[in-house]
Parts: structure tokens; C-alpha cells; sequence
């Protein structure tokens, strides 16, 4: 046996910092992951999106 895996989900950013760990632990997760609220994560990291595509990662912005 060993850790669960991570999965995707539909997440809500309560703040900065719970919203950064929320990018950090959807981009790990298997699937795909929607995080809500994301004023809170923006506020606090310019461009983020931007600079982790030059990474690799695959994120997107939806409008609801």
C-alpha cells in the first residue's frame, strides 16, 4: 500500500496561501482540477499561470 494518489476536483481558494497550495497539489493531482475564487491566489502571484506554462504546466482560464 502507500499514500493515495491525488485526483482531480472542482476547489474552492479560501485565501492566498491555501490557494497556492491548491495550484500546487491540483498540478500534481491526475485529471483535471477547477479551483474557484482565484482573486485570492491572483492577488498575491502576478501572471501566475503564465509563468508555470513556461514550466510545462497546462492551465487554463474559464470564465462562469
Amino acid at each position: 500500500m502507500g499514500p493515495t494518489r491525488l485526483r482531480g476536483a472542482r476547489l474552492a481558494s479560501p485565501d492566498i496561501r491555501a490557494g497556492m497550495a491548491l495550484v500546487i497539489a491540483a498540478l500534481c493531482a491526475s485529471g483535471e482540477s477547477t479551483i474557484h475564487n482565484i482573486g485570492q491566489i491572483d492577488r498575491g502571484y502576478e501572471r501566475l499561470d503564465a509563468r508555470l506554462a513556461t514550466l510545462g504546466a497546462a492551465i487554463k482560464r474559464v470564465e462562469d
